[in-house]
């Protein structure tokens, strides 16, 4: 007998769905699931999109690249073709006569005529010259295909400014004709006649070059020649010769350092592709800017393959992320029970996954553990408090006799003048005071001096100023960051060890700080008693660091301060002989 599946009234799906709604664990686990599975579909569509832009992308650069390499190479080419009819010109033996000659007219029948008509021939083959100027310095005289007359009257003479006192083969630059307009490109070929200059000029009409005029005539294209100095020579509705970049916007992908390259701008609104090329024999580049409609039709039609997939994969992911969600709710459900309600007993019975079971146990035993971190972490805040507590009492010592200095100091200078040395003394033992409890850990090299500075002062008074110091400080060190009050130590144990005990007139202690290849040495030196070998070694000992804390305190001190603060960067040296006194040297890196 056949058993019938029992099939849900249509009202109760609304009551099911209700349910499963209110459950924060299902909406959650449905949301993350739709958010993993979307962001996978989303990233497939995304990829397959930048890929086929790219290839795009690539095919709209490399197409502009050779078109503006073949632009290049012809506008070079018709350069040299320039440069060949000037050197023409050069070896024309009625053009050597116009440059050697005062009236060259006197040796040729009809002679400006002829060369004149050569010119016309030049000019009238090539639609890109302007004209062509031949100038002679011996006669003053300037000859074009139309003109002759001397230099003084005439009108253009803004391309001799680039003559030189060594002529080169040719020069290539460009100019305004007569200051104004046309722009040209000028192609110079400077000569030497007699000890006069001479030259012979092509002027290129930068409108009427064909391969410019070609692309420029273009509704989506344009082309620009921009100097490797950054200005624009030319382009289309020029104002001006020489134009800085920021005139048109889309020239700021111009490098200098790269000779040819093309690029892809999608601004999103009216994409263009950047190309630029230099040139193989002149200062400038050649650069063109392509807007892309066509590209930008294909992206749309892109889009809308990719949003048409998207919808039908989002469906697929919304059905998959509520099948899983559902299927996970129970279990998790009762990991959530077990949370509110740790306490409890609970058997691996009501768990059906093994693994479900043994994250319950886990659960179980980390909570018991992070009891027991708790109350121990709670116990050592306390005591971290009260040990802050015992700091800021301990501050109250040092401040009440900072206070207590100032006012002696106020007393003993109102008493004694202010010029006298012991309110100097006090205020000086102050102001060491007040340096050593401020809080700040690293100062300059030079306010570590200044106050050490202070403290030998005090010792000289103490001494009766038989005590002298030398100072040999090296300026490049003063900018070096280093703790405060390391210096005092080494200084102490200096006197108090090596002089104190027969302080003479010639008693000297010399300190020098300077940067040595990225290093800052400080030494301190005295002549005094020394130290025997046993008691250098036995010094040498404490202060390394495997050996314990006995004597030289300050010493020890600052020697675990530097090593705690520069590590194996830091090391101090020891010299000492019986009857001519110490060395202590410090070295360390050279901090700013």
């Amino acid at each position: 007998m056949k058993r019938r599946k029992t099939k849900l009234p249509d009202e109760k799906l609304p009551g099911f769905l209700g349910r499963l709604l209110k459950s924060r664990l299902f909406v959650q686990n449905f949301l993350f699931l739709m958010g993993i599975m979307t962001l996978m579909f989303s990233s497939f569509a995304l990829f397959t999109y930048r890929q086929s832009a790219a290839i795009l992308e690539n095919e709209f650069t490399a197409s502009s690249q050779y078109r503006l390499e073949v632009t290049a190479q012809a506008i070079d080419n018709h350069l040299m073709d320039m440069r060949y009819i000037a050197a023409t010109l050069d070896t024309n033996k009625m053009v050597q006569a116009f440059f050697a000659y005062q009236d060259p007219g006197l040796i040729y029948d009809d002679f400006y005529g002829r060369v004149q008509e050569n010119l016309r021939a030049y000019v009238n083959g090539y639609s890109s010259i302007d004209s062509i100027y031949l100038y002679s310095g011996v006669s003053g005289n300037i000859l074009s295909a139309n003109e002759r007359t001397n230099i003084s009257y005439f009108s253009d003479q803004n391309w001799m400014t680039y003559f030189t006192e060594n002529p080169e083969d040719f020069t290539v630059f460009f100019r305004a004709k007569n200051d104004a307009y046309p722009y040209v490109l000028c192609i110079m070929k400077q000569l030497r006649i007699n000890g006069q200059d001479a030259a012979i000029v092509i002027n290129l009409n930068l409108g009427n070059l064909s391969h410019l005029a070609e692309i420029s005539n273009e509704p989506y294209q344009e082309i620009f020649l921009v100097s490797d100095d950054g200005e624009i020579l030319f382009r289309h509705h020029q104002r001006e010769l020489a134009e800085p970049l920021s005139t048109t916007p889309e020239l700021s992908c111009f490098s200098r350092r790269q000779n040819t390259f093309s690029t892809l701008i999608n601004n999103d609104t009216r994409p263009f592709t950047y190309t630029q090329v230099h040139s193989t024999r002149y200062p400038w580049s050649y650069i063109t800017v392509t807007h892309l409609q066509e590209y930008t039709a294909m992206l749309s039609s892109s889009r809308a393959l990719l949003m048409a997939l998207f919808s039908v994969l989002f469906c697929t992911t919304l059905l998959i992320a509520f099948c899983f969600s559902l299927r996970s709710v129970k279990p998790i459900q009762n990991l959530l029970a077990l949370l509110k309600n740790p306490q409890d007993t609970l058997s691996r019975e009501m768990y059906n996954d093994k693994e479900i079971a043994y994250i319950a146990d886990q659960i179980t035993s980390y909570i018991q553990q992070n009891q027991a971190l708790s109350d121990e972490l709670t116990a050592r805040l306390n005591l971290l408090n009260e040990t802050k507590l015992l700091a800021l009492q301990s501050q109250i010592n040092p401040h009440f006799l900072f206070n207590t200095l100032n006012t002696i100091h106020i007393q003993e200078s109102e008493a004694l003048g202010y010029d006298h040395k012991i309110p100097r003394t006090t205020l000086a033992l102050s102001r060491l005071l007040r340096y050593a409890i401020e809080s700040t850990d690293l100062v300059s090299l030079e306010t570590e001096l200044g106050f050490t500075r202070m403290y030998i002062s005090i010792l000289q008074e103490r001494y009766g100023n038989k005590l002298n110091v030398i100072y040999d400080i090296g300026h490049e060190a003063l900018k070096a960051r280093v703790p405060k009050l390391f210096i005092q130590p080494v200084i102490e144990n200096a006197i108090f060890h090596g002089l104190a005990e027969n302080m003479e007139e010639h008693s000297t202690l010399t300190l020098s700080c300077h940067q040595e290849e990225g290093m800052c040495c400080v030494s301190v030196r005295d002549n005094g008693v020394g130290m025997p070998s046993d008691t250098l070694e036995h010094l040498r000992l404490v202060l390394s660091d495997a050996f314990p804390l006995k004597g030289s305190i300050g010493l020890k001190n600052t020697v675990t301060r530097m090593n705690l603060l520069y590590g194996e960067g830091f090391s101090i040296t020891i010299d000492s002989t019986p009857g001519k006194g110490s060395v202590f040297t410090l070295r360390f890196p050279f901090i700013q």
